[in-house]
Formats: C-alpha cells, structure tokens, sequence
C-alpha cells in the first residue's frame, strides 16, 4: 500500500502535464473509455453464441466488467465537480453535467448483451436498487449545474433516454425467470387448434415455419427453467412436431430454440419486440436526436473554438451511432421475424420478410465445431509440454497441458444424422421416460460386453475409448458409422478431459491420471513413438495377455487394468462382421446420457461459449422426455 501511496507523487514529479491533463479531463476520458467499451460489446456481445477462442470470451467479459466500472467512478467524480457559482453555473460545467445522463445510458448496457454469465440474471433486484441510487444522483448532479439557459434545456430528453436504456436492461434480467410469457394451455388444447401464427402461415415463404416453429417449441418448454412444468406430449401435437424435417432443418430448429435461449439469458431480445418495448425504443431514439440537434444548434458557432463543445458534439454523435447501429440490427432477428409473422399482410413486411429469412437461415448460430481429445496422442505427444509450469498455487498446469493437447473439428451431417437416428432407436426403448442408461440398452443382449459399462462411468469413457481407437486402426474404417464414432469417442474424452463438469463425476482426475500412466508405461517398455505401432501391438491379435504389464497403481484402480480392458473389449468387437453399429450406438447413448444428466447451468454455460453439440442432444432429448415421470423417479 505505501508503494501504491508514493506512485502519484512520482507521476507528477517526473510528468506533471500527465496529473494536469487527468485533473481537467479525468471526467471526460472515462466517459469516453465508457463508451468505447460499449461499442465493444455491442459488435461483439453477441459473438460469443459462434465464437469459441478465449480471445473473445476476455474482451467481452473485461469490457463488461469495467463498462460498469468506469461509468460509476465518472459518475463519483461528476458528483464533487467544481460550481464557481452556484447561481450561474459556466457552460464548462453544463456541459460537464451534460455527461451524466450518457453515464446512465452506458449503466443500461448494448442490447447485445444484458449478462455475462446466468448469475448476473439473478441481480435483477439488485439493479433496482442501484437505478435508484443512481437516478438519485445523476439528479443531483443536475440540479447543482442547472442554469436557466440554453444548453442546460438539453438534460431533461438526454436523462429520459438514459432512464429508459437502465430500465431496459433491469427488465430483461428480471424477464429472464418470468413464466408469464408463454402460449396459453387454451391454445394448445386441442389439437385441431392450432396456434393463430401457424395456422395463418404464408406459404409463398420457404423455411418461415422453421422459425416459427422454434419459437412455439422455445416458449412451451422453456428449457432454461428448471422447475416449468410441461408435458411432452404437447410436443407430439403435428404442429409441434419435427420428425419430418430432414437431418439439416431439425438441426436448425434446435439451434434456433437454442437461439431464444441465449437472448432470453444474456440479451435484451425477449423484451425489445414487444410493443412496450418498441415505444419505448422509439421514446428514446427521439430524444437522443433531439439533445444531438439541440446541441448542434446551440454550440454551432463553438464547435471549432472550444475544445469541451467539440468533445462533447463528438461523444453524442458516436452515442447516437451506437444507437442506429442497434436500431438497425433489429430487423435481423429471428425474433424480429416470429413477430413480422403476425403482420404478414401488410404490404412492407410482406416484402421484408421472405429477404429477412434468407439472411436468417445464412446466419452462424454456433461454432459449428466438436471438441476433441485423444488419450494416446496425448500419451505419445506429451514433451514438449512439460516445458509449461504453472505456480503450484494456481492448480491448473494439467488442465492447460490438456488444453493445448485438444482439438476442434466441424460438425459434419453424417455425425448430426448418426445423432438423430441413434436417439430415435432409443426413443423406442426408453419411451418418454427419463435417460438413465449410458450403454445398457445397446448391449442389453451382448451380455459378453456388459462389465464394460457396468463400472464407474469416467472408467467406461476411457475403456470404450481405447477400443474404439484399437478398432478404428483395423480395417473396418469403411463403415459408415465409423468416422461418427470415432468423433464422439474423442468428444467423450474431450468432456471427461477438458469439461469435467458437465459430467459431474468427483473421481475424473484421479481417474485420467491413472489411465494417462498407463498409457505412459505402455508406450516407454515398449519404446513406441508411433501411433500405428502402438495400435498395433495393442490390437487383440498379434498381442498376447503377458506383453501387458498389469501394475497395480492408485488403491482405487487396484482391479482396473486400463489397457488390458480396452484390448479385450477390442477383441471382442472385432469379431463381430461389422462392430461400428454397435459401437457408435454405445457412443450416442453415452452422449444422450451426459446431456440428459448435465445440469441445466451447465447447458447455459456451453451456450454463451459457441454453443455445443451436447446441449443440442439435450434439447431434443427434452421435448421428448416426460416432466412429470422425471420428477416422480427423483422423489
């Protein structure tokens, strides 16, 4: 602290202008600091529903940190400013005042982002509380620097339009939970009453009943609700329903329900489409242009001489950008779209729609990319790593070691289709009952294989694991389901490995760790450096039971001898005519089990991180599933 004491000593004994230019224009940088962060996350808030790299995940979370921030300490300062007189302010301290209500719009946040993460949507009350507060004080502050002249008659449209920017933002945190915008149990009673949107539907407009669609799926089940209560059999209604969509259209249903998700969660979205909405937009989008051509009008003889008029006429033009670049980008919204539906007759929307759906079915909804990671090249692969240290205090040099090891590959449409199709074989096993298999259903009559899923979970990751790599070096490649399962053979790992919490399984690290040594010991009594060589003499054939060395490890795997494991189900596999229907069945129904099981903030955490195969799998496993039977098998 007496270091921290001694730096602005320091600062303005070597560089005295640096203290006078922050003494006069301290106020002014941090609105404008204020501002650039808003544009920030206005271009990029929303970029995080497609983007992945954590690049982006810093400047969207460390803009929205220090937006706050920095307006609340510019606020502070404009609360202590100097008033030479107070019964005739000077127009430096009007104008100063000035920036008061724009601290209050920057408070309100961009419209592409309203929270970082799901907790913030929980300080919706909160927020109330700080608008009073703050509302008090930019008040005060124009009251202090109120003088009955022309640039102070500028305050009152500016602080409406600020007002409502804050009130927008606390309302969408507080419509996050709300469980009073949904269609009416009127509208879906019967089946022949179908919803006024569907059954008015244009038909001249391809996909429109996609969106739609989506919608009326979103609003019904409301996945981000824990304890909304639904039937599924309100899904199974023909409009409802998505079965006959091909691979690609019901993937993007999903990923539009998807879509309304992230808005409700982290964006103004649900509460900008409505009417309030709309009118309120429009209230304040008048009085921006309002205080900007007042201003102009006032100080137009002033822009060239005073500093303070010039910073002050750019700041609020840039606002007022900011604000027709959000404006602008309502239309090119799938809830913009759902809402144009209603109004399809009129001769404007009716030529704005069909161009609105095109660009909307273009649009990037997610990252598109599976995460993946291999156990055995981590094992081979593995030097040039440990040349990274990491303070002990800090726990997390394994996790970056895996990090760096792991890989993104593209989503293709024979992993969707292997999807879809593997969910609807155990749709007819399962029925709408909730999923609490992870593999007994696909080898309920392979009674050889059963002990492979009959251990801890994380155990039968990997052991599947490595035999779906041992298989996958035989020549069965050919398959048509091969490629898929070895997708999700590395996704699995990629979760068990990276994203342990969705798994929610205590024993992971100590479980990889052994498994990893295995692996590591296998490979240097061997002396192998290749993968095919190591597949090799670990395929069941050429290898027999004592070329393994079975060491007894942790007391916890004492009876679990990884490669060993992994070449006797191998073994057993290879004998089948063709093991990869059976195997990317395993894998599916693996799949289906974490995202039924992960927890729902978990699913919003994926979300707002490029979104993730698995909470797709998720969503369609829960329109399918029966809430009322979940529950009762939980009680």
């Amino acid at each position: 602290m007496e270091f921290f004491a001694w730096v602005p000593l320091v600062i303005n004994k070597c560089f005295p202008w640096l203290m006078d230019l922050w003494e006069a224009w301290s106020i002014q940088l941090l609105v404008l600091t204020g501002l650039m962060f808003q544009i920030t996350l206005a271009i990029f808030g929303g970029g995080r529903r497609y983007m992945t790299g954590p690049l982006i995940r810093f400047v969207v979370w460390s803009s929205y940190l220090l937006a706050t921030y920095v307006a609340a300490l510019a606020l502070g300062k404009l609360t202590v400013i100097r008033v030479r007189d107070p019964e005739k302010p000077d127009y430096d301290t009007e104008l100063k005042a000035l920036l008061a209500p724009l601290l209050l719009m920057q408070l309100g946040y961009p419209d592409s982002i309203t929270a970082y993460s799901v907790e913030d949507n929980r300080l919706g009350i909160r927020q109330v509380l700080n608008f009073v507060f703050t509302l008090a004080f930019v008040v005060l502050i124009l009251i202090r620097c109120w003088n009955i002249s022309a640039a102070a008659s500028l305050y009152f449209p500016i602080f409406v339009s600020g007002m409502i920017k804050y009130g927008e933002t606390i309302w969408a945190l507080k419509s996050v939970y709300s469980e009073n915008m949904s269609i009416t149990l009127e509208d879906i009673d019967e089946e022949k009453n179908i919803p006024k949107l569907l059954r008015e539907l244009p038909t001249d407009i391809p996909d429109l009943d996609i969106f739609v669609k989506a919608y009326y799926r979103f609003d019904t089940l409301k996945p981000h609700l824990e304890n909304w209560l639904y039937h599924p059999m309100l899904m199974s209604r023909p409009w409802m329903s998505i079965e006959k969509y091909n691979v690609e259209k019901a993937y993007l249903t999903t990923s539009i329900e998807l879509g309304f998700m992230y808005d409700v969660l982290y964006t103004k979205g649900p509460v900008l489409y409505t009417k309030l909405g709309i009118t309120l937009r429009s209230i304040s989008f008048v009085c921006l242009v309002s205080t900007l051509s007042g201003f102009a009008g006032i100080f137009q003889d002033s822009f060239l001489l005073d500093i303070y008029v010039a910073y002050t006429y750019a700041l609020l033009i840039g606002v007022t950008f900011l604000e027709i670049y959000q404006i602008l980008a309502l239309p090119f919204s799938d809830w913009a779209i759902v809402k144009m539906v209603e109004h399809h007759r009129k001769p404007l929307v009716k030529t704005l729609l069909p161009f609105l759906v095109k660009m909307s079915m273009e649009r990037k909804r997610s990252s598109g990319m599976i995460g993946q990671f291999n156990m055995l090249d981590y094992g081979l692969h593995d030097k040039w790593l440990k040349f990274i240290k990491i303070p002990e205090f800090v726990g997390q040099e394994e996790q970056l070691r895996r990090y760096l090891k792991s890989t993104l590959k593209a989503i293709d449409m024979d992993l969707k289709e292997l999807l879809l199709e593997g969910m609807k074989d155990l749709e007819r096993k399962r029925g709408l009952k909730p999923f609490t298999s992870r593999g007994q259903w696909t080898l309920e009559s392979f009674h050889e294989l059963q002990w492979s899923i009959e251990t801890a979970f994380d155990r039968s990751i990997i052991t599947w694991h490595m035999a779906t790599d041992i298989c996958y070096h035989s020549k069965f490649r050919e398959s048509e389901n091969c490629s898929g399962s070895k997708l999700l053979s590395d996704y699995m790992m990629y979760l068990l490995a990276i994203r342990p919490y969705v798994l929610s399984i205590p024993t992971n690290e100590i479980t990889l760790e052994h498994a990893y040594s295995e692996v590591k010991k296998f490979l240097a009594v061997s002396n192998l450096g290749d993968r095919d060589k190591a597949l090799g003499k670990l395929s069941p054939s050429p290898v027999q039971e004592n070329d393994l060395e079975l060491s007894v490890g942790h007391i916890f795997f004492k009876e679990w001898h990884v490669l060993e494991e992994a070449r006797r189900l191998a073994g057993l596999l290879n004998k089948m005519e063709d093991p990869w229907k059976l195997i990317s069945s395993v894998w599916v129904e693996m799949v289906c089990y974490t995202a039924y099981n992960c927890q729902i903030y978990n699913h919003t955490k994926l979300l707002r991180r490029g979104g993730d195969i698995l909470t797709h799998v998720w969503l369609l496993l829960a329109h399918k599933t029966d809430k009322f039977n979940s529950m009762k098998s939980t009680t």
